[in-house]
């Protein structure tokens, strides 16, 4: 990507990023900008160690759910920072406190949604669970979480089950549901990796993958569908390696549909214009991460 091209993403970014997408911005093209990531990272946290307040911007709840607290986990996966800060354990003992022990699983809408504005996919239903957000959630915990806590060993079982799941699975699996699984399984990697079944799971999400992308590219930059970088998060990674070359197509293409601003509109609204606004950024600086994780950025 071109120098050129690069700049006027960088402008068109700074046009419409709240503090924390700026911070995220200064650390993806920079780097050393962690401390600043997690302050304005933080900013979000409510005093029950949850996050709220829109940073999920499809969801102005300012109250903490799981969802906005695994849009926070999404941000941490991507910088350094202490696991032991007083901050991050408040936020685990939010979580053990909000997780169903019957279904060992975390909501993903939650009933004061409805109270404030939100896209009609966060209208809270009560539904059975899936692994959106629990399996992304889960992983989370197993990587960073003090492996002595009730937490910790929770997180443990959820993510075997997980694992289970995965190897059993036979039908394709929902996009947002893999995407989550694939985080556990980057985020159990170093845990698990004499684990036999994680050793299969390994193998067959690649399968998945392909189940569930879609397969027409012309669909990828023009319509909400499951292309790779709807899955494929971080580089290395699980079944990176595998779409690598679908990665660099998806790159190629998403420089051939940037809009006049030299940046994306999101292929899903919900009539919010602020919403809009903020996504534009978020979505032009997952991509530039991700194309820098990929060696796309120097091409």
């Amino acid at each position: 990507m071109s120098i050129i091209i690069q700049v006027k993403m960088i402008h068109a970014i700074l046009e419409y990023a709240r503090p924390l997408e700026i911070s995220r911005l200064k650390h993806v093209i920079e780097g050393n900008h962690d401390i600043e990531v997690f302050e304005e990272l933080f900013k979000y946290q409510n005093a029950d160690g949850g996050f709220g307040h829109g940073l999920e911007p499809d969801s102005w709840n300012p109250n903490s759910s799981p969802i906005q607290t695994w849009a926070a986990m999404t941000i941490l996966r991507t910088i350094d920072f202490n696991a032991d800060d007083p901050k991050v354990k408040l936020m685990f003992t939010y979580l053990e406190e909000t997780l169903d022990p019957e279904t060992l699983s975390w909501p993903a809408t939650i009933p004061s949604n409805d109270s404030y504005p939100h896209a009609p996919w966060w209208q809270y239903k009560k539904e059975d669970p899936t692994y959106n957000p629990t399996a992304s959630i889960a992983g989370f915990v197993l990587r960073h979480a003090n492996p002595a806590t009730n937490l910790f060993r929770l997180a443990n079982k959820i993510c075997r089950q997980a694992i289970d799941f995965i190897n059993d699975r036979k039908d394709p699996i929902e996009v947002h549901e893999l995407r989550c699984l694939l985080d556990m399984m980057n985020d159990a990697k170093d845990l698990y990796q004499t684990y036999l079944p994680y050793k299969k799971a390994k193998q067959k999400v690649v399968l998945l993958i392909d189940d569930c992308l879609e397969h027409d590219s012309s669909l990828w930059l023009t319509s909400y569908v499951a292309k790779p970088s709807a899955l494929i998060k971080k580089h290395p990674g699980i079944a990176s390696d595998a779409y690598y070359d679908l990665m660099m197509e998806e790159f190629d293409l998403a420089l051939k549909h940037v809009n006049l601003e030299g940046i994306w509109n999101p292929t899903f609204s919900w009539g919010n214009q602020d919403s809009d606004r903020i996504w534009k950024a978020i979505i032009a600086i997952d991509y530039l991460e991700l194309m820098k994780q990929f060696g796309f950025l120097a091409k």
